[in-house]
């Protein structure tokens, strides 16, 4: 029995064991991922990461996520809250990295990662996915990595025409002269549109073939196989390009380039990327860790040593040795006493008897000034006001410093009818508050913008500039409605689709009596008439769309607000309905019970301890 004991302990043990770090502790950032459902060919949408700080002193701070392969991506620190120091967009991978200098964020701090990505014209129709983590320190402890959760694919739907698909987009093949030639690689082709493609295949390389050179698709992969003869060539490297063909189709002809590295006959390093560069902040944390993989593209065994030029770089390990193996470096950066400016350095990758030592990898480094900047919200005023009546009601607009320090602050505007009060102030990193009022006397109906100023010497993003705009409606009814449009998603079938609410009201002066209408049988308000005297005496509608009989698709209507003597009748409402599709069948097994099975089988342990010794208790009792 003592065995049967400790068997259990022993589990209990290794189901903690096998816990993820964070989870053990009870800590972790909440990393996750928000992607829309579906995006469009040719269409940039946003991608949305959040996570929080686990801890005080949460410094170092680098999210690295990738886009499908092919797809661009544009980043911004401006997009990130708190504002990131330092942000990279390179092909399909956005980076974005916060220093968290001096003292590093608070526990609880809540980051929002905000990136656009763009779909190419000709993306291929499916679920395409993204991978990303971060990588930050608490303190000096780290670094730690997490991988990012939540959405990990967005879908492109079937084109309306044909479309050549292919997988992967190019290739690259590696021998060695006087060698046997490199494995086939496989070539997927399909359509990813309408109909069916018929597609062939040709190339410019007299050293590069294809099986088969042609086929059909209706949708479904064809496969072809793509292969290298490098009988009688030297090294070096050799570029070539597949065409594919398909008439009718809208990108064809479609074009697959491929490379041909042919290496000597003895050892060749081999490394990636081909350079570093680092960013920091004076007095701050040092950079985020990042890896360098060093590797042998020819025969035998490479034995490699590493040097650099800097006191302030430095490489772990520092030697090593490869056959074809990727060995990973970790390259890390110490700024501590050093100033603000530009540096460089180089790392030499050495190995004896090998052609082409030794091999140097560019290491930059950028440290900037400590950043005082002036943050406010919101970013823009909208003031709504009848001709003739009261003033709107004031806002408010605050103002503070996000850069550590104290720094004084001034507003100026461009109009006669706007004001701010106070006008000038400090702030350390409290929030200070401004009343922004307008004044409309003697205004005529119309729209008017103007623009509050915001002026801190020193700090790094002085001026900034909040817009504000006006209306002015006329002295008669006024429709106003909210949203400006609606959008509706269901399944082919005729499945139940939530209602969307339309709200109307009266933003002039009188009575607004409004009707609506529309032209699409499918779509139906609950409410097509009703009156408003003010912006406080609102309709709610109930807008709701009948999908039965409806074939899968993207279909959209109008809603017209009407409303006699209105200064402004009629109003659109655009309305969009995309109907999908029958999908897969969901999974038997609840997500929660994917990612929570270590508690439930430690708990299902502990449990069987304690009937066991409470048995033995009575036993001895």
């Amino acid at each position: 029995m003592r065995l049967f004991i400790a068997f259990f302990t022993i589990m209990a043990l290794m189901v903690v064991a096998l816990m993820p770090l964070h989870m053990a502790l009870g800590q972790g950032t909440n990393l996750t991922r928000a992607l829309p459902a579906t995006v469009e060919r040719g269409k940039t949408f946003n991608v949305t990461v959040t996570f929080t700080a686990p801890a005080d002193n949460f410094n170092a701070i680098g999210l690295t996520d990738n886009a499908p392969d092919g797809w661009d991506v544009q980043v911004d620190a401006a997009w990130c809250t708190p504002n990131a120091d330092a942000v990279t967009a390179t092909g399909n991978k956005a980076e974005i990295s916060w220093f968290g200098a001096p003292v590093g964020f608070d526990n609880g701090t809540s980051f929002t990662v905000l990136y656009k990505v763009t779909v190419p014209d000709y993306a291929c129709a499916g679920n395409h996915a993204f991978n990303g983590f971060l990588e930050y320190y608490v303190g000096s402890v780290g670094p730690s990595s997490e991988n990012i959760t939540g959405d990990s694919e967005v879908e492109v739907p079937v084109c309306d025409s044909p479309l050549i698909c292919c997988s992967p987009k190019n290739f690259t093949f590696n021998a060695i002269e006087g060698g046997p030639n490199p494995a086939n690689q496989t070539l997927e082709i399909s359509n990813s549109g309408v109909g069916t493609i018929n597609w062939t295949l040709s190339d410019d390389a007299g050293w590069l073939s294809e099986n088969p050179p042609s086929g059909n698709s209706t949708g479904e992969n064809d496969t072809v196989a793509v292969s290298v003869d490098i009988t009688g060539m030297s090294d070096g490297d050799y570029p070539a390009n597949i065409t594919i063909t398909a008439a009718g189709a809208i990108n064809s002809p479609w074009t697959v380039p491929v490379i041909l590295h042919i290496s000597l006959s003895t050892s060749q390093i081999s490394f990636w990327p081909e350079s570093f560069s680092f960013t920091a902040v004076e007095g701050g944390s040092n950079p985020v860790i990042k890896m360098l993989d060093i590797w042998n593209s020819g025969i035998g065994t490479l034995n490699w040593t590493l040097t650099d030029d800097a006191a302030w770089l430095s490489e772990n390990p520092t030697g090593g040795n490869s056959t074809s193996i990727h060995d990973t470096v970790a390259l890390s950066v110490n700024t501590t006493g050093m100033s603000a400016g530009d540096y460089s350095a180089n790392i030499t990758i050495t190995s004896p008897g090998v052609s082409n030592s030794p091999q140097v990898v560019p290491v930059s480094l950028h440290i900037s000034s400590p950043v005082l900047e002036i943050s406010f919200s919101p970013e823009s005023f909208s003031f709504t006001a009848v001709e003739g009546g009261p003033n709107p009601a004031n806002q408010t607009l605050e103002i503070w410093n996000s850069g550590g320090e104290r720094r004084d602050w001034s507003l100026s505007d461009d109009a006669a009818w706007l004001s701010e009060s106070p006008t000038s102030g400090s702030s350390r990193g409290e929030h200070d508050t401004v009343a922004v009022s307008v004044d409309i006397a003697g205004m005529s109906a119309g729209d008017y913008s103007a623009n509050i100023t915001i002026t801190s010497p020193g700090a790094s993003n002085s001026p900034q500039v909040v817009p504000v705009s006006l209306h002015i409606s006329s002295a008669a009814p006024e429709i106003s409605f909210s949203p400006e449009s609606l959008s509706f998603t269901a399944g082919e079938g005729g499945s139940t689709v939530a209602n969307e609410t339309l709200e109307i009201w009266n933003s002039g002066i009188d009575t607004l009596n409004w009707t609506l209408s529309d032209a699409a049988a499918w779509l139906n308000e609950n409410a097509t008439s009703g009156s408003s005297t003010s912006a406080d005496d609102k309709t709610v509608v109930t807008v709701s769309v009948n999908t039965a009989g409806m074939s899968a698709g993207n279909y959209s209507a109008n809603i017209t607000i009407t409303a006699p003597g209105a200064s402004n009748t009629p109003q659109t409402v655009s309305v969009s309905l995309h109907m999908e599709g029958a999908g897969p069948s969901p999974s038997l097994i609840p997500a929660w019970l994917s990612q929570y099975w270590w508690a439930i089988v430690a708990a299902l342990v502990v449990v069987v301890l304690l009937v066991y010794l409470l048995r033995r208790r009575r036993r001895w009792a």
